[in-house]
């Protein structure tokens, strides 16, 4: 099963200091939606492959039943039914506890369930079954990656290049995690290479470009998206990361129009909405902002960074109550994530609710006991309480 590399173009949320949203910088929240479209591309797999994987031992009723089961799995995949599809890739493994395929085909479902963990599992199994297997390896670092297991993914990525040392998104891949490891030098250096292998895969410009942001070279990271946006003028998801990276560059109005134009696109996509709605609410557009963010949970009602994206604009626009509120669905939708109660926290001190702010508070200091606004805001609390009592 080999990729198509021109046309697998998983997304990357743009990593910005000063983000409206409390998520971590360098979180991946379009991959679900990114990953769900990119595999409708993929060439099938080849049907001889799956022959040659039956067991010699099986019987005939036995086979059949196992590439019934397969088949049935591939067409609930094709119409992205993917609970239907993994019980049939289910069957085929309690078959055939050995089928590279099933296992293959388990993990993309996983991954783009967004069951991470689970995912990592089934291609630890598929690089057992076949070790030399680059999109295997390719895969389980796609897992490693989205778990922020950054050294763990740059082995994979590597033994995936190994395989096939042309593997422009393998490299440009790599490079991500060469930024996300804060080594923005050998990234930079990766991402070179991977655009000189493939110069129309817009994934090694996009990682590019966030590179350069963060090591404060404006002008050679908007030359990067601006070819990244040339390469795909239909991709809502690069524009977006593209209009995001303006918004914190203070070009507002260019910000905005970019932003529009991929909400024109996908009118659908959430992140568009999001990422407007912040860029509106820094030009005090505050009615406006609101409009965006409302619209954004309205179409992903279940993600936590619409929630609190709208926690931010109406703590913008001095409404605590209703931002205390949209925190609270997001640290719901997401109760492991501390910057979300960080977040909370401050925002039900900004209420009045001096209690619920402590109790929140302290829950943040002890995951993280060496953020300096949080104790400072901490100790304010417990004076005015103390003075209250």
């Amino acid at each position: 099963m080999r990729f198509n590399q021109s046309k697998f173009t998983l997304a990357l949320a743009l990593s910005i200091c000063g983000c409206a949203l409390v998520q971590d910088a360098f979180a991946l929240p379009t991959f679900e939606r990114a990953f769900n479209s990119i595999f409708t591309k993929e060439k099938k797999v080849d049907p001889n492959a799956e022959k040659m994987q039956a067991q010699p031992e099986f019987s005939e009723e036995k086979a059949k039943s196992i590439s019934k089961h397969s088949d049935l799995g591939d067409m609930f995949f094709k119409r992205r039914d993917f609970t239907n599809a993994m019980l049939e890739y289910q069957i085929v493994t309690k078959g055939d506890p050995n089928n590279y395929k099933a296992h293959f085909m388990l993990g993309k479902i996983l991954m783009a369930m967004s069951d991470y963990e689970e995912a990592l599992k089934e291609f630890n199994i598929v690089v057992q079954i076949r070790p030399v297997s680059g999109d295997g390896h390719f895969m389980k670092a796609e897992a490693h990656r989205m778990l922020s297991q950054f050294e763990s993914a740059q082995q994979e990525y590597a033994t995936a290049l190994k395989t096939d040392s042309r593997n422009a998104l393998a490299m440009s891949y790599l490079g991500e995690c060469y930024r996300n490891s804060g080594n923005p030098r050998i990234a930079i250096t990766v991402l070179k290479d991977a655009i000189k292998l493939d110069p129309h895969l817009v994934v090694p410009h996009v990682i590019l470009a966030k590179v350069y942001l963060a090591t404060r070279l404006p002008e050679p990271a908007v030359e990067q998206f601006e070819i990244a946006v040339d390469l795909n003028t239909k991709d809502a998801i690069t524009r977006t990361q593209y209009g995001a990276a303006l918004c914190e560059l203070s070009k507002f109005d260019k910000a905005e129009a970019q932003l529009r134009k991929a909400i024109e696109i996908d009118p659908n996509y959430a992140e568009a909405h999001i990422r407007l709605s912040y860029c509106l609410a820094k030009r005090r557009k505050l009615p406006d902002a609101l409009e965006e963010a409302r619209l954004a949970v309205a179409l992903a009602p279940n993600s936590a960074d619409t929630h609190s994206n709208l926690a931010w604009v109406y703590s913008e626009n001095g409404d605590h109550t209703s931002s205390v509120m949209q925190y609270k669905l997001a640290s719901q939708i997401d109760p492991k994530n501390t910057k979300l109660r960080r977040a909370l926290g401050l925002s039900l001190r900004d209420q009045g609710d001096i209690d619920g702010a402590i109790a929140e508070l302290l829950y943040v200091t002890r995951q993280n006991p060496h953020d300096d606004e949080i104790l400072l805001a901490l100790n304010e609390l417990m004076q005015k309480r103390k003075k209250q009592n």
